[in-house]
Order: structure tokens, then sequence, then C-alpha cells
């Protein structure tokens, strides 16, 4: 159920769906790391090739939507998704940044199981990493951070042990915020 201000539903349902579609598609194969800038996400990570691009809008709860865009790229062994959302500011100065990461990682968890949360912070904002394990056995390693009235959420998904995977780490921890 959405609760007004929270990023809980259409964002986090709609990051799980890609993420299961590429991990369970015949897709690319890994080629060599390279920079994904996206146009205005203000922000780049390393990702495991050319990643796919696009928009998807997400629905608030009081019946507005905001565009949510996305790099990712599937490889044999995970899928890796990047994503941005501005959201409203009537909606961010309704709670806390930290009530906003919970709402989204409860979004994320909810029917699954949840290990290993730790909080973070980049550039003075807070954020959010934890693993999902899912029913069906995957493995998803969710970063999150709320900078401004912006939510940056980074995702690696594959089997049992992709948490421990050096490319998952390289990835997560290759994120930074641009300026300008």
């Amino acid at each position: 159920m959405h609760r007004p201000g929270s990023f809980r539903g259409d964002h986090t349902a709609w990051c799980l769906g890609l993420v299961l579609a590429l991990v369970g598609a015949p897709g690319a194969q890994a080629q060599t790391w390279s920079e994904f800038r996206p146009e205005g996400g203000r922000y780049l990570v390393l990702m495991p090739g050319a990643p796919q691009t696009g928009a998807q809008p997400v629905a608030l709860p009081d019946g507005r939507s905001v565009q949510m865009y996305q790099g990712s790229i599937e490889t044999p062994n995970a899928a890796y998704v990047a994503t941005f959302v501005d959201y409203p500011a009537d909606v961010i100065s309704r709670a806390p940044p930290d009530k906003h990461l919970d709402n989204a990682r409860d979004g994320t968890t909810k029917g699954h199981t949840m290990r290993n949360e730790k909080r973070l912070t980049i550039a003075q904002n807070p954020g959010r990493e934890y693993v999902v394990v899912r029913g069906d056995g995957l493995v998803m390693v969710v970063r999150s951070f709320i900078v401004g009235n912006r939510l940056y959420q980074l995702i690696v998904v594959g089997r049992p042990g992709v948490d421990q995977h050096p490319d998952t780490a390289k990835f997560l921890e290759s994120f930074r915020l641009l300026t300008g």
C-alpha cells in the first residue's frame, strides 16, 4: 500500500521486474568496463559494457507520476541496473531522507529475506546497502542514496554468491556524484 510521500510501490516493482527479466533473458556478453554517465543523471558508474537506457513513469500516491531513468546491462553472471528518480519537493519534504530510504528498502524486501543492511553516505547524503534473497533463489544487492529530491539506486541481481563477487563490488564502489 502506498503511503503519502513514500517511495514504495511502482518504482521498486518496476526495477525488480526489469532486473528479473534481464537475468532470465539471453543477453549481451560483458566486454570491458566503461563509465556510464547518463544525460542529466549527475553521476557516473562503471558498467561491464554499454548499458541499454530508457525511462519509465513511476506513479506517486497522489496520482502524479515522475520519470525513472535507468541504464542496465546483463552479463552471463548478473544484471546491473542504475536508476534515478527526481521526486517533487512536496513529496520529499513529507519525511526525512532516512525514512524515504527505509520505505524504498521495505518495498524492495517485502515478501523476501533481507540481510546485511548497512547505512552509507555519499557526499554527506544518506544511503543504504542491503542484500535481498528472493524465494526463487536470486540474490539482489541494492545500494540507494537520497541526494536532495533524487533517489539513486544501484542494483545487481544474480545467483547466490553474487553479493560476494568482485564485479558487484566494482560496480557499487564506482558510483560517483558529479557536479554541474
